[in-house]
């Protein structure tokens, strides 16, 4: 297996955007590793990808890596292979997006405690591939839910580098208007605040903006999207191509990012030789989360106990950190019975 620059895990939607903006650079020479358990799937973007970047007279290449089994032992093999330098992390057991397929009593349980429940669903894949990076030096990049993931895999000793997306959405569209261009934008923000941000909830938490040092009234800078899908991760892609070039290449960049050094939520931040430097507003304190609390374990807040309790989840209250994969396992049997539509799934909380 040759060397790779980039090691991309994943084949869904949003692993497709990053992939095909990979290919529409030119400058920079790079060779990309794609590596997912369908190898008919990875080999056909592998194709795509080097059909777009050769039509823009790119120098990137696209290379298929099958893994059959997301474990630790067969990621370790396969970067002892690469020695990639950077890896992105973008499968996950939850997809933010099922509710767009249709309501389901387990869709509403999340709707109504909040996406912070889905955390032990969203640790088993990335905690395989960290143990499993554990003899190289490249830098993971984390998207599956990175504000609180990421915590959680630090305290249990596994290493992660950033994430992407989340509070970098929020800094896209401020940048994006006009009051903003070229000027210093900096984001607090978690997962949590995204959705409500772009609904304009005004009862909701809003994510804190600044610019040039200044904090502007977040709302009045939202996008007025309307009804959003999967189409925002057309930016979420930017939000992660970005920093592994940043990354890659040791230059300089200021950027809003989640799940750095085990910070829960998001801050801004400043990469520079694969160096993070926090450039927090001044007197702007540490804060964050998104209906976890994340002290020596997860702990669900006040409304997402409510409702898991509801519905019977024996983890209601939270778990230690070492019981993940305990919670998860309960997690799966749980959205397999309200998907099904199996025992009293009335008593599901919706507000």
């Amino acid at each position: 297996m040759s060397r790779a620059d980039i090691v991309i895990i994943g084949s869904g939607s949003l692993a497709t955007r990053v992939i095909n903006s990979f290919a529409q650079l030119r400058e920079e020479p790079l060779r990309v590793a794609v590596m997912g358990r369908s190898q008919s799937k990875i080999a056909k973007m592998v194709l795509i990808a080097n059909a777009r970047s050769a039509l823009l007279g790119g120098r990137v290449r696209f290379v298929p890596c099958e893994v059959a089994r997301f474990r630790a032992s067969a990621f370790a093999r396969a970067f002892a292979s690469l020695k990639p330098r950077v890896v992105f992390h973008v499968a996950s057991l939850q997809s933010p997006w099922e509710a767009a397929q249709g309501q389901t009593a387990w869709t509403k349980l999340i709707a109504s405690a909040g996406f912070g429940i889905t955390l032990p669903l969203q640790i088993p894949l990335i905690a395989e591939v960290s143990r499993g990076a554990e003899d190289i030096d490249a830098a993971i990049v984390n998207a599956s839910y990175p504000d609180a993931v990421n915590v959680v895999l630090d305290r249990l000793g596994l290493r992660t580098t950033c994430g992407i997306g989340n509070c970098a959405i929020v800094e896209a569209f401020c940048r994006s208007r006009a009051q903003g261009e070229d000027q210093d934008v900096r984001v607090i923000g978690h997962h949590g605040h995204l959705g409500p941000w772009i609904r304009g909830e005004k009862r909701r938490c809003q994510p804190r903006v600044w610019v040039n040092e200044r904090q502007i009234r977040a709302l009045d800078w939202r996008p007025k999207l309307g009804v959003v899908s999967e189409e925002l991760n057309d930016v979420t892609t930017l939000t992660a191509v970005i920093p592994m070039m940043a990354l890659l290449t040791g230059q300089t960049l200021q950027l809003s990012l989640p799940g750095v050094t085990g910070l829960p939520g998001g801050y801004p931040f400043s990469i520079r030789h694969g160096k993070f430097r926090l450039r927090l507003p001044a007197g702007v304190a540490l804060e964050q989360l998104d209906g976890v609390e994340l002290g020596t374990g997860v702990k669900f807040a006040a409304k997402a106990r409510r409702a898991l309790s509801s519905v019977e989840f024996e983890y209601a209250e939270g778990f230690d950190f070492v019981e993940w994969a305990e919670a998860r396992d309960r997690m799966l049997a749980l959205r397999e019975r309200l998907r099904r539509g199996v025992g009293n799934s009335a008593t599901v909380l919706v507000e």
